[in-house]
């Protein structure tokens, strides 16, 4: 309900009313405030608009409130997403990384137990193994020459005992040139000899570089990265140790038929023309029967296969 005054003159005042307030009371405001500021206390216009722009202020900043809570949720939420991102990201890495070093591993490992078998059938190749080697050329081809030695010297003393010069400086020369001959015939096997032990240094040491390659081939297969999955990173070395396996197990085999008894080539006639009178024995040594059967009895095995024959001495 509104009051008025009255009078006859007319006032520069602004005009007031009677306003009932919310809580039962009056109040003498301007005209134009609304009843909404009047109960908040407003009484003047003035007051009224000074309220009504503090309320849009207050509105304003309100909002900008609301809008700023909802950008930070917005980002911390981005935040967040990214930071479970990057560690699912960082998950995915070290599972990785665990399935490469399980998958390196395991590699290496097949590997190193195809090199053991390897290094365990070629173990017999010892440094020693091959100067037995070498000594046992030489002693078979020392029976040789000392077969033939034995039948020159006969074959001297009879051409000696003949003409009745078993003791002159002739047969004394003979029987030394003999001795010298017999030495360096020994000196020149022996250097065949250090060859042949050489020579089967040469073809073991290719053989086992040969299987080493071939594990190392085998070990290869598939991708050197991990699988994406635990099962094919089993899976992938299953298939490397199935590669693996049978050259491993041929290792024995062929380190077997890289053992042999040495082959010395027979003998020419290393004394001829030493003992005067005595050729027509040492031709019929060196072209008949006698030598063929004895030079068969000397015979040894080459490395991958041949049989071997018991040596004879005469």
């Amino acid at each position: 309900m509104c009051f008025f005054g009255g009078g006859g003159s007319v006032s520069s005042q602004p005009a007031q009313q009677l306003v009932v307030r919310s809580d039962g009371g009056l109040a003498l405001v301007e005209q134009g405030v609304p009843t909404d500021f009047v109960n908040r206390g407003a009484t003047t216009v003035a007051q009224y608009q000074q309220m009504a722009a503090q309320d849009l202020s207050d509105r304003q900043i309100q909002s900008q409130q609301q809008i700023a809570n909802q950008q930070q949720q917005f980002n911390e939420q981005q935040v967040q997403q990214q930071q479970q991102q990057y560690e699912q990201q960082q998950r995915q890495v070290q599972e990785q990384a665990n399935r490469q070093t399980q998958y390196d591993t395991g590699r290496a490992q097949a590997l190193g137990q195809g090199q053991q078998s390897v290094d365990t059938a070629f173990s017999r190749f010892s440094p020693q193994y091959f100067q037995n080697y070498a000594n046992d050329y030489l002693n078979r081809a020392q029976d040789q020459i000392d077969y033939q030695r034995r039948f020159a010297t006969r074959d001297l003393g009879f051409d000696l005992a003949r003409r009745g010069v078993s003791s002159s400086q002739s047969g004394i020369n003979q029987a030394g040139l003999l001795a010298e001959t017999a030495g360096r015939a020994r000196a020149e096997q022996g250097d065949l000899a250090q060859n042949a032990a050489a020579d089967l240094q040469n073809r073991v040491a290719n053989a086992r570089q040969n299987l080493a390659n071939q594990l190392v081939s085998a070990q290869s297969i598939g991708s050197p990265i991990a699988g994406s999955t635990i099962e094919d990173v089993n899976s992938a070395l299953q298939t490397q140790r199935n590669a693996i396996s049978p050259i491993s197990a041929s290792a024995g085999d062929v380190a077997s038929n890289l053992q042999a008894v040495p082959v010395v080539n027979p003998l020419g006639s290393i004394f001829s023309g030493i003992v005067q009178g005595g050729s027509s024995f040492l031709g019929g040594l060196n072209q008949g029967s006698t030598l063929a059967r004895f030079d068969a009895g000397l015979a040894g095995t080459t490395p991958f296969g041949g049989t071997s024959v018991t040596n004879r001495r005469v």
